[in-house]
Parts: structure tokens; C-alpha cells; sequence
């Protein structure tokens, strides 16, 4: 399924709902092509049976079943990839009736994304952990990231993170760079968690490519808190070494 304006092109995998290309500014795709169609950008979520404790959670990466236009007009096009549930799925899918929605305006360089979960009272009980969109960049173009205006750097490359250039810590994300492709880098400990924000000033953060001309950004806007959960406070992921952008 392609959505395009002009403008911006993007493309989605019928009826999985994936974001496999992002083409703009005459690059191909913004997203890393070396990565499986399924790993490009997606919605997923980790949920848990009631009463569980820790981080013991089943991590779904949500594929849709069934693909429908909303709205195709002059001005946007809405398009839908749902997924049901029932009970012969109990204990296999989280019991949710999912629907991601991708949204296209004219005129712009953006597009929109949300979904909506509905879940039955007779259906089982539940946690939620944690639910996202993601995007994984390409990372021969984009190596500066920025969160804030006083939080903002040139970024250590994915491969740096490997075990022949860095060493791995006391957890698996807090990774030592031993021999970066950049040496000036050399020293540093890489930690996703470094780039955490609080719920209350998660606005806007993204990353800018450094070798194209004019440079181009790819930015996460996030307009409103309302649906996220932990009060303004609570720390969550912004973007990362992948190149990653997360909501």
C-alpha cells in the first residue's frame, strides 16, 4: 500500500500494516534497508497475565490481518490495518481488537499515525507494559541526533556496539566503546537509557542526516501526553543509537 502527496511517499506491507519505505528529498528510503521489511517501522507492545511482576512480559510485534481505506479525498487519505481477537486465542495474543491507523495529508512532508485498542469486559484480564511505534533509520545517513536544544550529538554507529569495537557492561544496553568507527568516540559508554526523557517534555526528538545536501531531519512529534500513562514524571525512551526513534 503506498500513500504519496507529491511530496512524500510512503509505503506500508498489505495487510501487516508495516512501514517498509519512506521515501523523500529523492532518497529511496529513509528507513535502514538492510533490515527485514518487518523491522523498518512498526507498532508493537509487551503485555503480561495479572499478577506478574518484573520485566517477564510477551513482546508482540502487532501485524495486521485486514487492511480497509477510512477516508480518500482531495485533502487526506486514512488508511486501517486491524487485527481481532477471540478466544482460541487466549494465551497466545494479548486480548485486545487492534487498529493502526496511518493518516496523509496534502501539502505535507509528515504523515500521521495512531491505533485504537478495544477490549470486551467478558474478555481475560490483562497487563499492558508498554506500547510503541518505532523507527529504525538507516544508519549510512543519519548520525546526529537531537532531543532538546541543549540535548544534541553526533551519535556512535550501531556496529560500535558489537562485540569487536565495544564491551558490554553491566547490562546489555550500557555497552563501552573499545575501538568506535570514530575514535574520538573511543571511551564513551552507549546507553539508550542516557537518552530517556520525561513524559512532560517529550515534544519533539529525531535525528538529522550529515551527508546529504541540503541536510534533512526526521523528527517524532508528539502533540499531546494524553494517552500515555505514569503522570509527567515518568521517564521514557526518546531516540537511541540504530538509528532509532521511538513514541
Amino acid at each position: 500500500v503506498v500513500l504519496d502527496n507529491g511530496m512524500l511517499q510512503v509505503t506500508l506491507s498489505n495487510p501487516q500494516g508495516f512501514v517498509t519505505r519512506i521515501r523523500y528529498n529523492d532518497i529511496d528510503n529513509l528507513l535502514e534497508v538492510l533490515n527485514e521489511e518487518s523491522n523498518r517501522g512498526y507498532w508493537d507492545l509487551v503485555w503480561s497475565s495479572p499478577g506478574s511482576t518484573g520485566t517477564t512480559g510477551i513482546f508482540d510485534l502487532i501485524e495486521g490481518t485486514r487492511f480497509e481505506v477510512i477516508v480518500e479525498n482531495e485533502e487526506q487519505v486514512e488508511i486501517s490495518f486491524t487485527r481481532t481477537w477471540d478466544s482460541s486465542m487466549e494465551g497466545k495474543l494479548v486480548p485486545l481488537n487492534i487498529d493502526k491507523r496511518f493518516i496523509m495529508l496534502r501539502g505535507s512532508s509528515g504523515f500521521y499515525s495512531y491505533a485504537i485498542y478495544e477490549h470486551l469486559e467478558e474478555w481475560p484480564a490483562f497487563n499492558l507494559d508498554e506500547t510503541r511505534i518505532a523507527f529504525k533509520l538507516r544508519k549510512d545517513k543519519f548520525h546526529y541526533m537531537a532531543m532538546a536544544n541543549n540535548r544534541q550529538r553526533f551519535m556512535p554507529l550501531p556496529d560500535d556496539r558489537l562485540p569487536k569495537r565495544g564491551q558490554t557492561l553491566a547490562y546489555p544496553e550500557a555497552v563501552l566503546l573499545v575501538n568506535p568507527v570514530e575514535p574520538e568516540l573511543k571511551g564513551e559508554v552507549d546507553d539508550k537509557y542516557q537518552y530517556s526523557s520525561k513524559n512532560e517534555n517529550i515534544r519533539v526528538h529525531g535525528w538529522i542526516s550529515t551527508n546529504t545536501d541540503p541536510p534533512m531531519g526526521f523528527w517524532q512529534i508528539t502533540p499531546s501526553n494524553e494517552f500515555r500513562s505514569g503522570g509527567p514524571l515518568k521517564q521514557n525512551l526518546t531516540s537511541h543509537v540504530g538509528p532509532t526513534t521511538l513514541a
